[in-house]
């Protein structure tokens, strides 16, 4: 079914099904040297293991979408391939196989995973230099995208939910990476309860699909189970239940509304973690997890049309959060929460084709905007609140071009990436066949012009005016380890005005004149920002006769844009074939530069207006800065309530059970004592007990037969 090879590495010949299965192998393999020799052997060195091993596994991906784009599908009798490299559990007759599932999507969602996770690392071996869990970090890195790989190549929901776990923990551990630090433990804590929620959800759907179509393999259940109109009649419930739950299991994982709390928390983990979960890993797997089951969701449009809605709010809500918060990488982190909003918002009007193009124009600009505020962090010594810092255009010129990409692109300005594909939503939304699609994309091109001001907000105040350093400006993040530097940990606590050779390159105020690191760090960033503002184009060119571009004409054998008329027949969605609407993209545009003005004015021109206005709504800009108070509910309504029940509990363990178990235990014990004063070892006592005992049994029996 796919007899063409890939010519990979030295004239090594795979087939398609063979180059993916493998693409997960190489992390994997990294994470194990790294766990077994990093202490001991590799030390500062135990970057290279990591990089060559995602580096691997990008040039596989690549590979592999490139055949895909080529047309090597086009013999085959499907859009897909699968199959099983082993069965991993057998119970009865459930099997549930080891295995691959290749198609445009998972090709798609492999590339850019893996070639983004591979810069972020390039990035993470300057960033993290001299860390003394610098081989700990790597290991973790490397289980993460290795977990992801298996997320997106897994060919049935039992598989997917392994890599769905993987990446759970590898984020946990990522994210209380610095564990000394009580924020950091805390923050792990909550990400990792508030995913719990959704596994849970994940969990119970998987048991659902199994008991109603028998098999957990995508191929049986999205298109051959779905195939059936018979059988889709007398199994509606089931699907309703099914989509429901693996909507609030995306809801958790991609932090939408009501669990999008542990997002903005998880910014206590090291800079290049958030860019990883951000942009990369994590945060797009329920972005995946829907697209990839929407065969499923265009059969119960209300749950459909809900994801949309949440998606709506989510992006709107969070993007007027980031617009009072002044930490860098927090108003990055509710930036994320709101672009994920605006790809749910696209799933929910079926034009899952805007949402896939989103999430991969979002990889590169997200990345680039985290590793950026690394990078500032970095040069500040830790220093992240833009209101102690201004004109960092002076000393970091590298970084400061690149952030510009980055927040042109968030912004939405054409030609920069984010316009395209933000564009390419609101439009799906604006002339969708639902009748709530239009005010959909009113709050979206509202959150949108919300968000070009908060980004350049960000980007004027720190970047542009008069230089305004901290104190801190020109040492490295101090470390919350509080442990001696491992032997060859050169660069452990170096100030960041010298070299790795001890030469001064300070200015005259003892501040380095450049800031911006090693190419090691700026490196990665020119990439990014390349990207950043070349890969929107791929929705506008390349399309063979499409409208769309090369992305709507790669991802059609998917069938992500279809809705289902009354009598169950499949329907195109119009707006998915209106992406270069003028009227629109005029529209985003003007948008887009009226937010970016609005942040010239109140952050560079006239910044003493902003703290005025501020001063005529206190009370909004308090509720802003508090997060819409969302931290407070939960902790009243749910945190301290469980916490009572569990002090309660406890006291209910204490007292009642473990006094019972005393009781029970004490009871022979104090029958022991009673009776041991008659255990004298004189046999002509035992012989008097013998007979008083016959003797009682006698009577006994005689009186109950009078």
């Amino acid at each position: 079914m796919f007899s063409e090879t890939l010519a990979l590495l030295g004239g090594l010949h795979l087939t398609a099904l063979q180059t993916a299965s493998l693409i997960p192998v190489f992390p994997l393999a990294a994470a194990v040297i790294i766990t077994f020799f990093g202490s001991r052997l590799l030390k500062g060195g135990s970057h290279a293991p990591a990089i060559i091993g995602v580096g691997i596994s990008f040039v596989l991906a690549f590979a592999l979408l490139m055949a895909m784009q080529s047309g090597k599908l086009a013999g085959s009798d499907s859009s897909y391939l699968q199959t099983n490299l082993w069965t991993w559990i057998t119970a009865g007759g459930f099997k549930a196989p080891i295995g691959v599932f290749v198609d445009p999507l998972s090709s798609l969602f492999l590339a850019f995973v893996t070639g983004i996770s591979l810069l972020i690392f390039i990035y993470s071996s300057g960033y993290m230099a001299g860390d003394y869990g610098y081989y700990r970090f790597f290991a973790y890195l490397s289980f993460f995208v290795f977990s992801m790989t298996v997320l997106v190549l897994a060919n049935n929901f039992l598989l997917v939910y392994l890599g769905w776990e993987g990446v759970g923990l590898a984020s946990y551990l990522l994210v209380g990476y610095y564990y000394p630090k009580p924020a950091a433990r805390d923050a792990a804590t909550k990400a990792f309860v508030v995913n719990r929620i959704g596994d849970a959800c994940f969990a119970v759907a998987i048991f659902i699909i199994y008991l109603n179509f028998h098999s957990l393999q995508f191929a049986d259940v999205l298109y051959a189970g779905l195939a059936n109109p018979v059988f889709i009649m007398h199994h509606h419930t089931a699907i309703f239940w099914i989509t429901l739950l693996l909507m609030l299991a995306a809801f958790a994982k991609s932090a939408q509304f009501p669990l999008h709390v542990w997002l903005p928390d998880a910014m206590e983990g090291p800079t290049p973690v958030s860019a990883l979960i951000h942009a990369a890993t994590m945060v797009t797997a329920g972005i995946y997890l829907i697209a990839r089951c929407m065969p499923l969701f265009r059969l119960d449009v209300p749950v459909l049309h809900l994801v949309g809605i949440v998606g709506c709010f989510t992006a709107f809500m969070a993007a007027t959060i980031a617009t009072c918060q002044y930490d860098i990488k927090r108003i990055f982190a509710y930036s994320t929460v709101s672009q994920l909003g605006y790809m749910f918002m696209a799933l929910g009007v079926a034009a899952g084709s805007a949402a896939v193009f989103h999430v991969f124009t979002h990889a590169f600009f997200k990345a680039l905007l985290f590793l950026s505020a690394g990078s500032v962090m970095h040069a500040m010594g830790g220093e992240l609140d833009f209101r102690k810092m201004s004109g960092l255009r002076k000393r970091m010129p590298i970084t400061t071009v690149c952030i510009l990409m980055g927040c042109l692109a968030l912004a939405g300005m054409p030609p920069w990436a984010g316009f395209f594909s933000k564009g390419e939503i609101l439009d799906a939304a604006m002339n969708s066949s639902w009748r709530f699609g239009p005010t959909l994309a009113i709050f979206g091109m509202l959150t949108a012009l919300i968000t070009a001001y908060y980004t350049f907000r960000v980007f004027f105040r720190a970047f542009m005016g008069p230089e305004i350093l901290p104190e801190t400006a020109g040492h490295h993040e101090p470390s919350p380890f509080a442990l001696p530097a491992e032997p060859g940990d050169a660069h452990h606590g170096m100030d960041a005005s010298h070299d790795a050779h001890g030469h001064s390159h300070a200015g005259a105020n003892g501040v380095p004149v450049s800031l911006d690191g090693s190419i090691r760090m700026w490196g990665p960033l020119v990439l990014l920002a390349l990207g950043a503002t070349l890969v929107g184009l791929l929705g506008v060119f390349g399309g063979h006769g499409h409208a769309g571009g090369w992305f709507a004409n790669f991802l059609s054998p998917v069938h992500l844009n279809q809705q289902v008329s009354a009598n169950g027949t499949p329907q195109p969605v119009s707006a998915a074939v209106r992406v270069n609407s003028t009227v629109m993209m005029g529209l985003d545009a003007a948008l887009a530069l009226g937010g970016i003005l609005i942040a010239f004015y109140f952050h560079l021109s006239n910044r003493a207006a902003a703290p005025r206005v501020a001063a005529t709504m206190p009370g909004l800009v308090r509720f802003l800065e508090n997060k819409w108070y969302f931290d407070e509910l939960y902790d009243y309504t749910l945190v301290r309530p469980l916490r009572l029940l569990g002090h309660v509990l406890s006291i209910f363990d204490r007292f009642a059970v473990d006094g019972l178990v005393f009781l029970v235990g004490f009871a022979p014990q104090l029958t022991g004592y009673t009776i041991k004063p008659t255990q004298s070892g004189r046999l002509r006592y035992y012989g008097i007990g013998m007979v008083t005992g016959v003797a009682v049994v006698i009577l006994g029996v005689l009186y109950l037969l009078r």
